[in-house]
């Protein structure tokens, strides 16, 4: 039990097994290609934009009640999300893959920061299997919640009328059982491409920026090493070692942005909306209103923003704490005037800022607190045309 326990904390085992329930996988094949199985992908993203466009009907239909309007964005907004993703990530697959590769190098033979990254690395498999636990209840809970009402509904009273918590304008009849059933298989590949895409994409962020922070905690034990058995004898003290790491490492944070930026983007534009139509849900309720749903779907809103937020954060905060740790080891007061001079460059440089950016956004606390901000305003504005249009 403990072996299987350990190979599902194992290196990007959730990623590995939600890219494979859409028929990807993480290992390129000989011609680097990610995309395993293009018939089943195709199905999921089909009848995912066929579901967003009966959402846009539903929209365009009730475009004066709020209401209804706000639960149909919040469902229109998860899709384009999803698909926006997906769409990146297949173009992107290569330096993806690559990222991948890069950030677990250091960490491949027994050296010092390893075993650290052994520990961090199955603490944030398991937060990701989490996640992934909140996204399939998020889909289970969707589906079965408007399934069952239906049945008891029909076995009280011997009227088959379906529940549904999806405001869609379909253009088939469900009132007809078959037809409901044909629309039930419809929407398990919809919910499955939901639940795998975003617990994917966000966690293999996650992995990654946990990556990057566990690189810097490792150029920071190195230091100290470094700072316990100093060798003043060699003319760069033993640090150059150090710089060519730390080089290194900036370049994988540029290269970690580049890849990431698009998504990190279209996150950050979709969660501000997101959140506000979730909120609504809450402060003005309705008939049919799935509050299983709604309150799996609020934890995965709420740990989609800490993976991409706290992730940056991170990072920033490891990489200040080597900067702090390198001004410490230095040996100021034994240096000549030319090599503070030389020593200064390095040091300057790691005490830049490391941000990981969506284009025009940084990631950190700051955008937290404005995505709770926008949110909060676009659920002011909500709620007073709810009052001032609907509720008289």
């Amino acid at each position: 039990m403990s072996k299987l326990i350990e190979v599902f904390l194992g290196n990007l085992w959730t990623q590995r097994f939600t890219f494979a329930r859409m028929g990807l996988d993480l290992q390129p094949d000989k011609k680097g290609k990610v995309l395993r199985s293009p018939l089943l992908y195709g199905i999921m993203c089909l009848t995912t934009g066929f579901e967003l466009c009966t959402v846009c009907a539903f929209m365009g239909q009730h475009r004066n009640q709020i209401v209804l309007f706000s639960e149909a964005l919040m469902h229109g907004l998860q899709m384009v999300s999803s698909l926006l993703k997906m769409t990146i990530f297949l173009a992107k697959s290569h330096d993806l893959v690559l990222l991948i590769q890069q950030i677990m190098a250091p960490f491949t033979e027994e050296d010092l920061g390893d075993t650290e990254w052994r520990s961090l690395n199955r603490r944030g498999q398991l937060m990701a299997a989490i996640y992934f636990m909140m996204c399939a209840g998020t889909s289970v809970s969707f589906l079965l919640m408007p399934v069952a009402l239906t049945m008891l509904k029909y076995r009280s009273t011997g009227e088959f009328a379906p529940v549904s918590s999806f405001r869609v304008l379909l253009p088939y009849d469900v009132t007809q059982p078959h037809v409901y059933a044909m629309d039930c298989c419809l929407m398990v590949f919809v919910l499955s491409f939901f639940c795998c895409s975003t617990t994917g994409v966000d966690t293999l962020y996650g992995w990654c920026a946990l990556g990057l922070s566990s690189q810097y905690r490792r150029l920071g034990q190195q230091l100290k090493r470094i700072r316990s058995c100093f060798n003043p004898s060699r003319s760069d003290f033993g640090l150059s070692g150090i710089f060519v790491e730390h080089a290194r490492l900036l370049k994988l944070v540029q290269y970690f942005n580049s890849t990431f930026m698009e998504i990190a983007f279209v996150e950050v534009v979709v969660i501000c909306v997101l959140y506000c139509s979730v909120i609504c849900q809450y402060i003005m309720p309705h008939t049919n209103q799935n509050f299983a749903f709604l309150g799996f779907f609020s934890m995965v809103v709420t740990t989609q923003l800490c993976i991409y937020l706290f992730g940056a954060e991170q990072v920033r905060l490891e990489a200040e704490r080597f900067s702090g740790l390198l001004y410490e080891v230095i040996p100021w007061q034994n240096l000549s005037p030319q090599h503070r001079k030389l020593f200064l460059f390095p040091l300057e440089r790691a005490q830049r800022q490391t941000v990981l950016g969506a284009y025009f956004f940084e990631l950190g606390r700051p955008l937290l607190v404005w995505i709770f901000r926008t949110a909060g305003s676009f659920t002011t504005l909500m709620n007073a045309l709810y009052a001032k249009y609907e509720t008289h």
